[in-house]
């Protein structure tokens, strides 16, 4: 038995190696974060939610995985979890494709003749502390009333089922990991990654200075085009066709009437109640929790001192704006409006509804912020919000509303055209548009990009990746609007042909030239130069400093800044160093401080490193795995079991 669990890992690990041969490897892993909502109360049991390769997925799996994922985000997000959040999160979805890359996974883990045993289910029931105090196993019955009472299954033998599932799960999990091999030298650059950094002072001088007098011709740029491929090499790639439901698009076409907007206003007049209120002005005399006695009094004393200069007729709002620490009301000269109760820390709240009007606080100590000095100008009762008050809220509430009715509407009616005439082709998919829902293209994108004209959009890349050329997926709720996608094409890894690019490949071209001027004036300027700053003199440029890390993007600076970072780390302190090319021009430095590993803190911490690396690999790998066990997959998906993601789409 031992020789065929030896032969059968074996083959996993070729075939897994095999999989990363034929896909870009290394994948950024995205946890897939499963939620969802107890809905469904009362299905039928034997209705499916889903079915993979013609094994159901019942929708009681489902109702259970939504269940308790949606109490879980009930405990992480309290008081802010909402159905509008559900909606949002696209929880639905996100549970059934776990539940689908699950069953997928125990497919293979049967093929492989890795499948849990009822030895090692019974073995993990074992484990289970209320099912054996002090050690010894409860019983059958009392294990039963468990299991189908208090945990919710419908019998033990539902429950096994998924106790069996979990730990073929894991145990492909633990196999994708051992499968990964990750050398001592990968772990402690990683470890160098994370843990060395250097300050350095700087002066950087900006290509930008000089591209407006550079210009490359059609040769020159074809050259730099071939001197610069792996530039525009690319992974897999997709390319998108869709109908969205623009939102700000249906927003211009809406105008809620009046009478609209009063009947709204008439219908929720609680929620325009206005508690008492205060017209308050405010002078904060800032002082940190954490700061030393010396500093509370002298800040006391300065409080003081305007509180005195105020009652002696000082104006207020002049000594607001040259004094106060409030960033809301200091350039109003103080003015915070009117101020409900309750909305301030309680000694300025109690304060603010005491005081009499028009008169100056002594000043007011809270332990959040410092000292408070307050004039209240006017009062007034608790009321009701008039219509013409919140009119605004109203009808930016209202054409909300009724662009994203519309919107769903016209998604729900396209998706049954869908459903019922199936376009073939993308010239079909896109002629479904309408004067609510247009078509629109990406350009291409690769796994990692942010989506052309959507943005980045987890979901819909799920599915884009995971899709086969031609597919419709189901309505997705993007910031820009709902979104119905058809997959128009896919490019394997390869370079961007120029003619696609070009306009960027001449920008480059003309950048990389201005760059090798910002070199040179640096090393003019470096000659007979002590330090940095004397650079900065001589190039009329400014020296600052910054910190640079290998894991890090380096403040001060966009674009690649690879070589600054291997400078940085290789020059020893006080040194000058430079040009550097960086991806805004070049740059000169010298390293101020620096933390370097030393030998004995890789030989005590690479390791741990070692295993979070294979960690890492091994999600990877599992993404890969997945994307190839869903291509040649049959999957079968219930919409009904989707239909808060279908006829109510994430907004």
């Amino acid at each position: 038995m031992l020789n065929v669990m030896r032969e059968r890992f074996n083959q996993l690990k070729w075939i897994l190696i095999a999989i990363v041969a034929a896909f870009v490897f290394g994948f950024v892993f995205i946890d897939m974060g499963m939620g969802g909502a107890g809905g469904g109360a009362g299905a039928d049991d034997r209705a499916y939610a889903a079915r993979v390769n013609g094994e159901t997925i019942t929708y009681r799996d489902f109702d259970r995985a939504l269940y308790y994922t949606e109490q879980n985000y009930r405990q992480m997000y309290g008081d802010q979890f909402s159905p509008e959040m559900l909606q949002t999160l696209g929880l639905e979805k996100q549970v059934l494709d776990g539940l689908i890359d699950q069953r997928l996974l125990i497919q293979e883990a049967r093929r492989l003749n890795m499948e849990a045993t009822p030895e090692e289910v019974r073995r993990r029931i074992m484990q289970i502390p209320t099912l054996n105090p002090d050690g010894k196993f409860v019983g059958t019955e009392l294990y039963t009333r468990y299991v189908t009472g208090q945990l919710g299954y419908q019998s033990a033998a539902e429950f096994e089922d998924e106790l069996a599932r979990d730990i073929t799960t894991s145990k492909m999990e633990s196999a994708l990991q051992s499968s990964i091999i990750v050398s001592p030298k990968a772990a402690e650059a990683e470890y160098r990654r994370m843990n060395e950094v250097a300050k350095i002072r700087y002066v950087l001088y900006p290509a930008a200075r000089e591209v407006a007098n550079v210009s490359v011709t059609p040769a020159e740029v074809d050259q730099f085009y071939k001197e610069n491929q792996a530039k525009y090499a690319h992974g897999e790639q997709r390319l998108l066709k869709y109908l969205v439901a623009d939102f700000a698009r249906l927003r211009t076409m809406i105008q809620p009437t009046d009478a609209q907007l009063r009947q709204r206003y008439e219908a929720n007049k609680e929620q325009y109640k206005s508690g008492e209120a205060a017209r308050i002005q405010h002078i904060l005399i800032k002082v940190d929790p954490t700061a030393p006695p010396e500093a509370d009094a002298a800040a006391k004393a300065k409080a003081d001192s305007l509180v005195a200069q105020l009652r002696g007729g000082a104006d207020f709002a002049a000594l607001a704006r040259q004094h106060s620490a409030d960033p809301s009301s200091s350039a109003q000269g103080g003015d915070m409006g009117f101020v409900e109760r309750g909305q301030t820390v309680e000694p300025f709240d109690r304060a603010a509804f005491s005081i009499a009007l028009n008169q100056i606080s002594d000043p007011i100590r809270s332990q959040e912020y410092g000292y408070h000095i307050i004039r209240v100008s006017e009062r007034r009762p608790p009321a009701v919000r008039s219509f013409e008050e919140v009119r605004p809220m109203l009808l930016s509430q209202a054409t909300d509303e009724m662009a994203k009715d519309q919107a769903r509407q016209e998604v729900a009616r396209i998706t049954s055209i869908i459903r019922s005439k199936k376009p073939a082709t993308a010239d079909e998919f896109a002629a479904l548009a309408s004067d609510k829902i247009s078509s629109n293209d990406t350009q291409w994108f690769a796994r990692n990009d942010s989506i052309p004209g959507i943005g980045n959009n987890a979901q819909l890349t799920q599915w884009v990746f995971g899709s086969k050329q031609g597919d419709v997926g189901d309505p997705i709720g993007t910031q820009r609007g709902i979104v119905i996608p058809y997959l128009a094409g896919i490019r394997p890894a390869g370079v961007a042909p120029l003619a696609e690019i070009r306009q960027r490949v001449e920008a480059d071209a003309k950048a990389a030239k201005a760059r090798d001027i910002a070199a040179n004036a640096l090393r003019t300027a470096m000659a007979g130069a002590p330090a940095v700053d004397a650079v900065a003199v001589k190039t009329g440029l400014t020296a600052a400093d910054t910190q640079v890390s290998r894991q890090a993007a380096i403040g001060g600076f966009t674009g690649d800044t690879t070589e600054l970072v291997k400078a940085a780390m290789a020059a020893k302190p006080g040194e000058m160093v430079g040009p550097v090319p960086v991806g805004e021009g070049a740059v000169v430095f010298q390293v101020t401080e620096q933390t370097k590993v030393t030998p004995e803190e890789l030989k005590e911490r690479a390791s741990q490193y070692l295993e979070a690396l294979r960690g890492q690999q091994a999600r990877s790998l599992r993404i890969v795995l997945l994307e190839r066990l869903r291509k040649s997959a049959a999957i079968d998906i219930n919409q009904q079991a989707l239909r808060s993601a279908t006829s109510q789409p994430a907004a």
